[in-house]
């Protein structure tokens, strides 16, 4: 009986997958090249003054028209010389300004607090998000905001890419394109899901629609929410292109603890999906735990084959993004991942679901959902 279940699961999931690395595959948009508004970028900082730097540098390279761009950095209280270098940089690029977090009130706390700050500061017809540890690339803007071809676009999100320089930042880089390239698929396929801050842009109209960050239920996950508000409260629709030049990089956790938190908190956020969002999601992890109860249960050669082909498939999931962005090395580390990857899908889900701490930039929130 658990073998019969555990073959129809994992059929199932294998089905789901090769839907999404098609529907990833066919992530293009039409665009236009000719678009150009006044864009504002908001990075919130809180303790970075190691990684400020070139988040800065890459800004000041930046080649969209000077006069339509304006970059605000928020200092989210930090603690070490992040205010200090961020103020160097207003001799450099002038267009680069900063502002200060007010006190936490309401829904804003957190890096939510830090994120509206700095959009009531700015004044752009498009807002875009990075965070202080990434870098983008000189044409970021105008490849970005190329693909608001018309009103109803609301959302434009883009890859992150991690830089790796070991096993452990090579599983983390897979995992970031196999979440992209779900995020991408879905909304492709009309189902729109996620999307991640550190390259997101939004329409100050689709912003406004939803009464912004002010009228949206507090979430570790900011991004998440303002995400699935505009998506699901307004006319506005999503674009999540696979598209090169528009790729940010980032950095990988450094420790497991550090990981820990990051994949905690990403699990506490989605907690708060709609139940047909958790539906499908719920496909992977029950067609792990099937895997694994067959594997301890029964050693059947059909648990380790059905272990097979789920890793088959994932494998498949990640050529879109890794043929894209020409990181086919990744996929040497792609056994490490897939064991990491089984696990945590594992684990996380009833641990949120228990509530409690969730630890982000040295400030905890007890129970941090929406709710």
């Amino acid at each position: 009986m658990l073998l019969d279940i555990l073959i129809c699961f994992t059929l199932l999931y294998s089905l789901q997958i090769l839907l999404y690395t098609v529907a990833a595959w066919r992530s293009r948009y039409g665009f236009n090249r000719s678009y150009r508004p006044s864009v504002s970028i908001i990075i919130a900082a809180r303790n970075e003054e190691e990684n400020i730097a070139r988040c800065l540098d890459s800004m000041a390279r930046l080649t969209y028209p000077p006069e339509l761009l304006e970059i605000i950095v928020v200092d989210d209280r930090s603690q070490d010389g992040t205010r200090s270098i961020v103020n160097r940089y207003d001799t450099i690029c002038p267009r680069i300004s900063v502002v200060t977090t007010m006190p936490e009130e309401g829904n804003l706390r957190g890096k939510t607090n830090a994120v509206t700050h700095g959009i009531e500061a700015s004044t752009g017809e498009i807002i875009m998000f990075t965070d202080a540890d990434c870098t983008v690339p000189q044409g970021w803007v105008e490849e970005t905001v190329k693909y608001f071809v018309h009103d109803k676009v609301g959302v434009v999100a883009g890859f992150t890419s991690l830089n790796a320089r070991n096993w452990f930042g090579a599983m983390q880089a897979i995992d970031w394109f196999a979440l992209f390239s779900v995020a991408a698929a879905m909304i492709r396929m009309h189902f729109p899901v996620t999307a991640v801050g550190n390259n997101l842009s939004v329409r100050r109209a689709a912003y406004n629609a939803v009464g912004g960050y002010r009228a949206i239920p507090f979430s570790v996950t900011e991004d998440y929410a303002l995400f699935h508000a505009i998506t699901t409260q307004t006319h506005f629709s999503a674009r999540l292109p696979l598209d090169p030049t528009i790729v940010v990089q980032s950095q990988p956790c450094e420790t497991l603890r550090d990981l820990y938190r990051q994949k905690k908190r990403w699990f506490t956020g989605g907690r708060d999906m709609e139940f047909r969002h958790l539906l499908i999601f719920s496909l992977s992890y029950v067609t792990n735990l099937l895997i694994l109860l067959g594997i301890l249960l029964t050693g059947s050669g059909v648990a380790w084959g059905a272990l097979g082909i789920k890793s088959v498939v994932d494998l498949l999931m990640l050529i879109p993004s890794v043929r894209t962005f020409r990181r086919w090395p990744l996929l040497l580390y792609f056994p490490i991942f897939e064991i990491y990857y089984f696990f945590y899908v594992l684990y996380f889900p009833p641990l949120v679901f228990m509530r409690g701490t969730v630890v982000w930039k040295e400030r905890s929130f007890r129970d941090a959902s929406t709710k």
